[in-house]
Formats: C-alpha cells, structure tokens, sequence
C-alpha cells in the first residue's frame, strides 16, 4: 500500500494513521517508524515533522495528529497549554521493561574542594558557574528549578559568574580545563563521552544528581478506536523482535538514550513530568514561540540583504549603459557639425541633418526604454527595502527575548517563594484549628486541659508571627503576578509593529512598554530614567505599535551612547512631554558621548550606521524618521560631542491620515 509523507498540516480520512515527529529527533527514524507501522496494519499513514513546537500543539489541540513521537519537554508544554485530547501511549524503555529516564549532574573537578549542591550556593559569590545550554532540560531548566527550591532565585545575579556552554562535551571540558568551578550536565552524556574516550573516566568528579525525569514519550489522541490502539501496542511492544532491521535503525538514531524496547507508558511514569508542567508552565512555551521567530526574521534579513545587493549592482550596469549612450549621442552630434562642415553644401547639410535626426530618434527610443528598464528597477529596489525594513522591525523583537527571560524570571520567583511560604503557614495554622475543633465534644472539665493543650500548640506553630506573616506573603505574590503582567504587556504592545488602522492611545503607555521590555539592560548599565511627563495629554489618534517601535530604537541608541562613555555610573536618560495647542511635544535626551557634527545630517538615511560590521543594519533611525512622518509630526536632532543628545518629536493630536 503507498506511503504518503507531507509537508503540511495533515487532515486526513477515517481510514489513514496521521502521525507527527518532533523537530527535536532525526525525521530518518521517525519516517522508517511510519513506514514499519503503514506496512504492518495495512492502512495509509501520512507523516510530518513539524518544525515549531507550536505548530504541533496546534495539530494535536484540533486532532488532526493520531500519534506523535515527541521529547519529554514538548510533553511538559503540551500539558501546560491544557492540550486534554492525547494520552501516553509508549515510552523507550530499558530490557527490564522500565521506563528510561535522565539525570543532570553537578560535576567539578576530582581534586575540588566543593563536596554538595548546599555548598556550592553557600559559596556561590565566588564560584564559576556552567550550564551546558543546548540540551535546556537536562543540562538548563531542570537545574535551575532544583536550585530555585533550595533559594538560588537568581542565579546570574548570585553567582560570581555564570557561562553557558554550547553543549554538554564544552561544559564539562570548561571544568576540566578550569574555566569554571562547576558544571550542570547530563548523566547519560557525561558516560557516554567516557565510553567514547572524549572525556577520561575520572576527569571529573560528580557532587549532586537531580531527580530523574521520564524521557521520549509517545502520545495517542485520546478518541481513537480501542481496536486500533490494541494493534499499535502490539506492534510497539514487539518491535524489537519482530523487525530487527527496523529496531536497529531507531536504535542509532535515537541519541544517547540507546533503548532496548518499546515499554507501555503507566501514569507513574509522568509524575516528574506533570510536576516539571506546574512549575514551566506558558514561559518556556512563549520564549521558544518567540526564539522561532526571532530565527525566521534573521533569515528573512540575510535574504533581503541579498537581494538589495544584487539590486544595486544592477542599478550600477544600468547607469553604465546610460553613461556610454549619452557618450554616443554626443560623439556622434560633433561628428554631424563636422561633417556639414567639410561637404559645404547644403544639400549634403541637410542630408546629414536628416540622416542625424533619424539617428537622434532611434536612439532616444532606446534610452527611454533604458530609463523604464532603470525605473522598473528602482521601484523592486523600493519594495526590496520595505520588506527589509519590516524584517528588522520583528528581528528587533526576536533579540528582546534574552532581557526579557531575565527580567520575568524574577517575579516569578517572586511567586514561587510566597507560594512555599503561604502553605508553610496554613499548614501550620490548620494544626491550631484542629485542636480548637475538638472542643465540641470535650465537657467543661476537659475543655480547660484542651484549651491548656492549644495554647502550647499555639506556642510551637508560632501561631501569632505565622498569622502576622500571611499578608506578607500575599502581597509577595501579588506583587510577582503584577510585575509579571506588566512585562506581558509590553511586549503584547511592542510585537504590534504591522497595526495598520489608527486608533485611540496615550502616548506615555508606549514611551513606557518600551522602557519594561528595555528594563533590564537599564539596570545592567546603571542608568537613571528621569520622567517629567505632562498628565493633562489626552488619548490620541494614532499607531501605537509603530511608536513602540520609535521609543524603542530612541532608548536603545541612548544606551549605546551612554555604555560607549566606558564609565559604569552616572548614566541618565531624561524623557519629558508636553501639549502646546494640537501638538504634542516629547523630549529624549541622554548623556551619552555625542554625535559628531559631520555626520549627524546622515542618521537618519537608511543603511548609515557607525556600528561595528554585525552589530547593526542602520535602519533604526530611518524607520523612526518613516513612522513620524506617517504620523504627519517631525523629528529634530541636537549633540554635543562628549555631553549628549537630545531628540525632539512633535505629533499632532488630531491625526487624519487613513
């Protein structure tokens, strides 16, 4: 029976198996898989991998995915995003028939002096710290959970220093090589590199290992006929008997993990998973959406950046072309006048004339078909750079996504820590009730003794600090959730850069999204945020994502220019608003190192950047000066060199563009 593979979200017949593989594992061994499972219950199968783990979610939420071979982290996404239509169905297990799970590790080297996880933290000032980044379960997020229950809330903040490697092999050599003091690995790597002679057997010395985590689990929609989820078990379970070929090909195509069979998954085996679900929840799911489109619009900018090239070579042969035929004309009039000349005649002038004239004509028609060639031209270089322009408006999103994890994390800590602190003392206080509720069934005489015995309970659970400290912790909480939302919402604002219709917004809401999703690079250079804004502005008429994206390059240049002085403290960015009459007037002004004056009239034309070659495309400025002109405002500029600069926006509050 054919096999059917596609690139699309599928949607397929009652009588075909739709199956999808996770971007994360080799789509070989996912597609042999599909193919072993086609010929053996002899019905179509149609497979995908899917490249977003958005994108899966979205085909299993609206069950056009009957199976999917997926990692243990897309799982955890898949059950914070509330997806209740799948259900376990297999998991890689060892020859004793149980599930295979990982490890991550803390490793330092044999000869150190760091002995425990407690007293890593209890040092941490002074230690070097390394994640081994790539692999973010197992070497990233699960140790930072680990050490956000021990109170290492921050650990970039805590840490002397905190780098993270490109992988696991690069992690554990920064220790061995003494580039750090420690390192968060996985345990299956760290063996594996031992066995393979990358790393020595007793190179490094491990201090800590965290609780295992299930791995690679197969999911089932839920709805599908009993009839068919008994023959797939059957043919999962058997696989590595009844196909040898087929198992050894998954077998070296799945890693590290090395599996022995197929084992049936029980609700046991997702517990850490379902806890590691409660603790992720919609934060890695936002910044790995915002991670695959901040690569999307990378690759969009290096294909724009192409084709402006080839553009303007073109441009560059054409005005060669129109150069050499002005040449001609030219050379060929002296050569008419010289020719009239030397016949003296008038019949031979005006031959000549005649014959010139013609030639004057035919060869205007062709420079007029050179210069709509040269226009053809210029208008697909001026759409060229809109779409370039577009890309560098979502690039600059995409490069937010580092601050922004940074600054979210903190609040959600913030939450954690008053969460374990609220149910110690519940806890705590249910105790004192319980004592007061056998009461009801004491007479006088042993309600006295009871009453005593509630008073010594109260005494142990410290019943008054523990009820003063409750609304503490609330406001702790609340506080976390506040900050948390208003980091959302700035970026829910920013990422409206393609709004195209007017609406009603205040212009202090945008100039202050952007200083949220900007916050954390504010605190990491040490600059001061002086406001002296004019409360009496109304809500205006305008595009709110477009500004966002004004205030966002304004702010940003005015960091680089602060950070170029090289001093740490005493940098300051002054923002001030004002209404004279229909106009609204708002002033940024920085004291960073200046402009110089022989460039200063050039900021504003696309592609002029005095930045390193990859550190900017010089498109901040002139999409800023695009957006104010749609907003029928101005832009001014003044700078001293070595003092600062100061920007100057006027809009009007009465905006009748369409």
């Amino acid at each position: 029976m054919a096999f059917v593979c596609q690139t699309t979200i599928l949607v397929a017949g009652p009588d075909t198996l739709r199956i999808t593989g996770s971007s994360y594992f080799d789509e070989g061994r996912t597609l042999v898989l599909s193919k072993y499972i086609s010929s053996q219950l002899k019905i179509p199968v149609k497979y995908e991998n899917i490249l977003s783990t958005k994108r899966m979610h979205e085909a299993l939420r609206s069950g056009k995915v009957d199976l999917a071979i997926m990692n243990t982290f897309q799982y955890v996404f898949a059950k914070s995003d509330h997806i209740d239509n799948i259900v376990p169905f297999m998991i890689l297990g060892d020859s004793s028939g149980k599930a295979k799970t990982y490890l991550s590790c803390l490793i330092v080297r044999p000869n150190s002096s760091y002995k425990s996880l407690n007293q890593i933290i209890k040092e941490s000032s002074s230690v070097r710290l390394d994640f081994a980044y790539v692999a973010s379960t197992s070497g990233h997020i699960v140790p930072r959970m680990e050490l956000a229950t021990l109170g290492m809330q921050y650990p970039e903040a805590q840490f002397g220093s905190v780098h993270f490697s490109g992988g696991h092999l690069e992690a554990i050599k920064a220790v061995i090589d003494k580039r750090a003091d420690a390192a968060f690995v996985a345990v299956d790597d760290l063996v594996n590199y031992q066995l393979n002679g990358l790393v020595a057997k007793n190179a490094v010395r491990i201090i800590w290992t965290s609780h295992p985590i299930m791995q690679s689990p197969v999911v089932i929609r839920e709805d599908l006929p009993d009839t068919l989820k008994q023959k797939l078990r059957v043919l999962f379970l058997n696989l590595h008997i009844n196909d040898a070929d087929v198992w050894s090909h998954i077998r070296k195509n799945w890693g590290a993990v090395r599996p022995a069979r197929f084992v049936e998954a029980h609700p046991d085996d997702f517990l850490s998973v379902q806890k590691a679900a409660d603790k992720v929840g919609k934060l890695v799911y936002f910044l790995n959406y915002y991670e695959e489109q901040m690569a999307q619009q990378s690759q969009q900018l290096a294909n724009g950046e192409k084709i402006l090239e080839g553009q303007n070579a073109k441009i560059q042969q054409q005005k060669k072309v129109l150069e050499q035929q002005i040449l001609q004309i030219k050379t060929q009039t002296v050569s008419l006048y010289l020719l009239g000349l030397l016949v003296l005649g008038i019949a031979v002038i005006i031959s000549v004339i005649i014959k010139a004239s013609r030639s004057k004509q035919l060869l205007n028609e062709e420079l007029t078909g050179k210069n709509n060639q040269l226009e053809q031209t210029l208008f697909d270089l001026k759409v060229t750079q809109d779409k370039l322009v577009h890309s560098e408006k979502m690039a600059s999103l995409g490069l937010l996504t580092a601050g922004i994890a940074h600054e979210i994390n903190n609040p959600v800590n913030f939450i954690f820590t008053g969460i374990n602190g609220l149910e110690k003392n519940i806890n705590a206080l249910l105790a004192v009730v319980e004592e007061f509720e056998k009461l009801e069934d004491l007479s006088v005489n042993d309600a006295q003794q009871q009453l005593a015995t509630i008073a010594v309970v109260k005494q142990q659970k410290r019943y008054a600090i523990v009820k003063a400290s409750l609304s503490e912790f609330i406001d702790g909480i609340r506080l976390g959730a506040k900050r948390t939302a208003d980091i959302v919402s700035g970026l829910r604002n920013f990422a409206r850069t393609d709004q195209s219709e007017r609406t009603m917004a205040n212009v202090h809401d945008c100039i202050n999204s952007a200083l949220i999703l900007l916050n954390f690079k504010i605190k990491e250079a040490i600059i001061q945020i002086i406001k002296d804004y004019d409360d009496s502005i109304p809500e205006m008429a305008c595009y709110p994502g477009p500004l966002n994206q004004v205030f966002m390059n304004l702010f940003t240049n005015a960091l680089h220019a602060i950070q170029a002085r090289g001093e740490l403290e005493g940098g300051q960015i002054t923002i001030e608003t004002k209404q004279l009459g229909q106009t609204v007037e708002i002033t940024i002004s920085d004291n960073g190192i200046g402009i110089v004056k022989d460039i200063r009239d050039k900021i504003f034309d696309p592609f002029f950047t005095t930045k390193d070659v990859g550190e900017g495309t010089g498109l901040g400025l002139s999409i800023t000066y695009g957006i104010i002109q749609k907003h029928q405002g101005s832009i001014e500029v003044e700078s001293n060199v070595g003092s600062g600069t100061t920007f100057l926006i006027r809009l009007p509050t009465n905006l009748t563009m369409a």
